[in-house]
């Protein structure tokens, strides 16, 4: 039986590359065990595969070189087991942080279609909610948000990198505002409140709620500017059905500038919370 292996048959036997095991020759991790006296030839023998399984193993398993190196180097059972349970750790942390990654991107995409069905199909619907969390990003006197967003944005930026807590970006995220119910009467929209939707516990944010029951929906098709005639209309339309509001409306945006060019083309889901009038 052969028992000798020039460097490109051991590459195509383990579906390596010559270039990767002559680095591996090069920074003595895994070596020719023999040199021909007469050719110079370096060649491999069949015992030395188990160590090149190992190393496979490993590097294919998210293991550095270094880590693959002391390994080899200190084989005990102890040794082994201690740094598989360390990789395992690893891999588990991992794991839970693509889960939320999973589901922040599962999130975004309901978000995307109910925002497009809404925009094909506007309806005025009463839909009862449990109370949600939220996490505000403003939550003061009443200002304008066409005017103020910018500077919320960036004062929410500062906050999170002087706290040094992590930025996810605000992609994924599915943001509100509470409107200050006065300003619906005259002159532009105010509100007194921004928000994110929280699908998933934030340790580092206070979490608030808004409250549970009944709200009117339906969805302002259009730039932020026009949605004043919206709420107007909702209004009307719910009190005609015998209903009347009992808060502040909230506006959920489903298509915003983070997914559409088009500022005609935006979504924004008005709620507005109700009860009979009766």
């Amino acid at each position: 039986m052969k028992d000798r292996f020039r460097v490109g048959e051991v590459a195509k036997l383990f579906q390596l590359s010559p270039s990767t095991l002559r680095y591996y020759d090069e920074i003595g991790l895994f070596q020719p065990k023999y040199v021909d006296a007469d050719t110079s030839y370096r060649y491999y023998t069949i015992e030395q595969f188990v160590v090149l399984d190992t190393i496979i193993f490993l590097k294919k398993n998210g293991f550095s070189i270094k880590d693959i190196q002391q390994q080899l180097e200190h084989r005990t059972p102890e040794n082994t087991k201690a740094l598989l349970k360390q990789k395992l750790g690893e891999v588990e942390e991992e794991m839970e942080r693509l889960k939320k990654v999973s589901e922040k991107i599962k999130n975004k995409i309901y978000t995307i279609e109910e925002g497009i069905s809404l925009s094909e199909d506007p309806s005025l619907v009463y839909r009862s909610f449990p109370k949600r969390a939220i996490s505000y990003l403003y939550n003061d006197s009443p200002i304008d948000l066409m005017k103020e967003l910018e500077s919320l944005y960036l004062k929410d930026l500062e906050g999170l990198s002087s706290a040094g807590l992590g930025y996810d970006g605000f992609f994924t995220g599915d943001f509100g505002a509470v409107v200050e119910i006065d300003s619906l009467k005259e002159g532009s929209v105010k509100y007194r409140a921004v928000f994110e939707l929280l699908h998933q516990e934030k340790e580092a944010l206070k979490t608030s709620y808004l409250k549970p029951g009944l709200y009117a929906c339906y969805p302002h098709h259009g730039p932020y500017e026009t949605i004043k005639s919206t709420h107007s209309f909702v209004i009307k339309r719910l009190q005609k059905d015998g209903y009347r509001m009992n808060g502040a409306p909230v506006e959920i945006a489903m298509l915003d500038e983070s997914v559409i060019q088009d500022k005609t083309a935006y979504v924004t889901l008005i709620q507005i919370p109700v009860d009979n009038k009766g």
